[in-house]
């Protein structure tokens, strides 16, 4: 990662006017800095399937076109290394941000709270305006929702965030567990999510002739999609797992992890645990769903688990290097 100024290094205190404003160069961990920056470009690579091709393709990749040849393998690849793995870092690193802001209020003897909210009050209006208007699949209202909330435990030891977090993302996993099994068991009729799972042709062509249409016409796929991703699936899905990962996040940052100050021995394992035991239990996970060749039944939900766990590994891996 370079040169890094260690977390724990002393700065000059910040006047009270400055605590709003963008951290400069002597406040800043570079490490961070380019963590953060290699999280964006990765999600960009899996955001690109969401601008591309219906909804469905980014959960089932077998919805959209043919999975075959180069198809097979940008997807393969893409799913073995980014897939909720660059995601996950820049939730991480979100959950350090928070650290990183109150620590700067408390150097400069000032409250934190009014500033954090104020900034998590801004980060949900741009992300609802975002949402609703440019693109359903924000993840600036899910942050702001978990930010509201992560503040309040920032304060715990590394040991007990990562167990908080670990639990909160075993709720979201639980709820997949129940909605896998009420399905498999026929207690949600196949029908019903087989239209979400692989939409049909019809179907598939009204969404893309929606989004290929003015900014108006747009609306009548965006609006409700948007609706969905930050109701029903913030509650269910999304929420626990975001805030799970801020949690962890905040561990990691005060275990000196995000700014390069631990052994290179240390970030040698987080590689080899990638490397070893995420990847494998990814690319069985893509076995199983080929073996069911995408079946509802079992990918939709099931199908995902295996990629849900090892890419936390596959994150850490790529924060070791």
């Amino acid at each position: 990662m370079g040169e890094a100024r260690p977390a724990t290094e002393a700065v000059a205190p910040l006047q009270p006017a400055e605590l709003a404003g963008p951290i400069m160069a002597p406040q800043r961990i570079v490490s961070l800095d380019v963590l953060r920056g290699f999280a964006v470009l990765g999600i960009l690579v899996m955001n690109i399937q969401s601008f591309s091709m219906p909804g469905a393709a980014y959960m089932n990749p077998s919805a959209y076109g043919d999975l075959e040849g180069a198809n097979y393998w940008v997807w393969y690849i893409c799913h073995l290394l980014a897939d909720q793995k660059l995601w996950t870092i820049f939730s991480m690193l979100f959950g350090a941000g928070i650290l990183v802001m109150t620590g700067r209020c408390a150097a400069a003897g000032r409250p934190s709270v009014g500033l954090h909210y104020r900034r998590m009050g801004w980060l949900l209006v741009f992300g609802v305006l975002h949402a609703y208007l440019l693109w359903y699949g924000d993840i600036l209202y899910f942050y702001a929702m978990c930010g509201m909330v992560a503040y309040w435990l920032r304060k715990l030891r590394p040991p007990l965030l990562i167990v908080l977090g670990l639990a909160s993302i075993l709720v979201t996993f639980g709820i997949q567990f129940l909605f896998g099994w009420a399905l498999q068991e026929g207690h949600i009729p196949r029908e019903s999510m087989a239209g979400v799972w692989a939409p049909p042709p019809e179907a598939i062509e009204a969404e893309l002739t929606a989004y290929r249409g003015s900014w108006l016409e747009q609306m009548r796929q965006r609006v409700p999609t948007a609706l969905m991703f930050e109701t029903f699936l913030f509650v269910m899905f999304m929420g626990c797992r975001t805030g799970g990962v801020v949690l962890i996040g905040m561990a990691l940052h005060k275990l000196a992890v995000f700014s390069a100050e631990r052994s290179k021995a240390f970030y040698a394992g987080l590689i080899a645990i990638a490397a070893f035991v995420g990847i494998p239990l990814i690319m069985y996970g893509v076995t199983r769903n080929l073996d069911v060749e995408w079946d509802v039944k079992y990918s939709f939900y099931f199908g995902g688990m295996f990629n849900y766990w090892a890419s936390l590994l596959v994150a850490l891996g790529w924060v070791g290097l």
